[in-house]
């Protein structure tokens, strides 16, 4: 598995990672805790529209100093993440606007890869605290938690409108 940083024109493939996966549960924020609650959801791909509607951002994103890696296998891509480029926060925090990996290459330590390079680009780039809004499975809020994500005490309430629904996370980035 390689990975690399991507051009502007290969944001366009990020489209073609297979996120298909069976939920089962679905994490909430309540109370100032999280719970956990059944939620069946079999994902067999992007939703209808979703590219269209997320694409834009993340060109406008690369385009203002954003970060996009790919992982390959082959020729294929089947892992990305992308950095935003824009100080949130206390102006200390660096959004991580997107980060997927293909169904049949999770588990292979590719998203911890994906993440720990996102998390040093962020820090390069001054931040001290990755900001996540996780989609709210059992499994990717999970993912976050094991790298040492926690809920975050200080929600970002432009990044809570535009996904309520998500679990709102900081990575403490370790400044060498």
């Amino acid at each position: 598995m390689r990975i690399r940083e991507l051009e502007r024109e290969e944001l366009s493939d990020i489209w073609s990672i297979d996120r298909s996966e069976v939920v089962e549960n679905i994490y909430h924020h309540e109370g100032g805790r999280l719970v956990l609650k059944p939620g069946h959801y079999d994902v067999k791909g992007w939703p209808d529209g979703e590219p269209e509607h997320y694409a834009p951002m993340l060109l406008d994103c690369f385009d203002r100093g954003g970060k996009a890696c790919g992982a390959f296998d082959g020729t294929i891509l089947v892992g990305a993440s992308v950095l935003e480029s824009r100080l949130i926060g206390d102006r200390d925090q660096l959004q991580l606007k997107f980060l997927h990996v293909s169904q049949n290459a999770r588990k292979s330590g590719l998203g911890r890869r994906l993440f720990e390079l996102a998390a040093s680009q962020a820090g390069e780039l001054g931040a001290s605290r990755l900001y996540i809004s996780a989609t709210p499975t059992e499994n990717t809020v999970n993912f976050y938690l094991h790298l040492g994500c926690a809920v975050t005490a200080h929600i970002d309430e432009a990044l809570f409108q535009l996904e309520p629904k998500d679990i709102h996370l900081e990575f403490q980035i370790l400044v060498p």
